[in-house]
């Protein structure tokens, strides 16, 4: 007669191979999170380098910037004078 198994160890091992899988795909989540956030942050400097590098060309992309990055700025930003690395022109103006 062919012994049975014994139930108790069935569950145990699934039990074990569920918890390896949740580790997988846990893994797996992570590392998808990582390469999100690097092509997020590539593209944001591939923007931010366009529009500097452009910032000359444009009035209107020059108004733009002048008007809208004042409220993305932090003090730090402020104090390491960026502000005046973009805009030479307002020496003695704070945004």
């Amino acid at each position: 007669m062919p012994a049975r198994r014994d139930p108790h160890g069935s569950i145990e091992d699934l039990i074990a191979k569920k918890a390896r899988l949740d580790a997988r795909i846990d893994a797996l989540d992570a590392r998808r999170q990582e390469v999100r956030k690097k092509n997020d942050d590539r593209l944001k400097w591939l923007l931010g380098s366009l529009v500097f590098d452009r910032l000359n060309d444009s009035a209107a992309l020059r108004d733009f910037v002048r008007r809208e990055l004042p409220d993305r700025m932090t003090a730090r930003d402020q104090e390491r004078g960026l502000w005046h690395l973009l805009f030479p022109e307002d020496a003695g103006d704070q945004p």
